[in-house]
């Protein structure tokens, strides 16, 4: 592949720490596959969490096998229904098997390590129903 439509420093950890130990990069296979899903989108992708180290994942709330932790993951900005539509359809065309739906980003993942087909939400469970 060609350009890339991103730049490592956009999937720094947030934590903002100097001894900050998440990986610095994304893992190659997520990045190009986010390529060919923004070629496929059409618009800019805003990753708005990238890698990240352990206190920061905890801190995000990850689970503690998160794909965050190895940069195989980034939750990219989506805050519209018609736009949700677009980069779910482009991230499945993108070949992107791990896909999870919250308010305002949708994930998108590549570990092998864990299942495979399977799209969750980040919706808080409504209870006394």
């Amino acid at each position: 592949m060609g350009q890339s439509y991103f730049q490592d420093s956009e999937f720094h950890c947030r934590c903002g720490r100097p001894t900050c130990d998440a990986p610095r990069a994304p893992h190659p296979e997520l990045l190009t596959r986010l390529n060919i899903m923004r070629a496929l989108y059409g618009a800019p992708l805003v990753v708005t969490s990238g890698n990240r180290c352990r206190f920061w994942n905890t801190h995000e709330g990850g689970k503690k096998n998160s794909e965050h932790l190895t940069g195989e993951a980034a939750d990219v900005q989506c805050t519209n229904s018609v736009d949700r539509w677009l980069m779910d359809e482009a991230a499945r065309q993108a070949g992107f098997d791990r896909l999870g739906l919250g308010k305002d980003f949708l994930h998108v993942g590549v570990s092998r390590e864990l299942p495979q087909k399977v799209l969750w939400h980040y919706y808080p469970e409504k209870s006394g129903l």
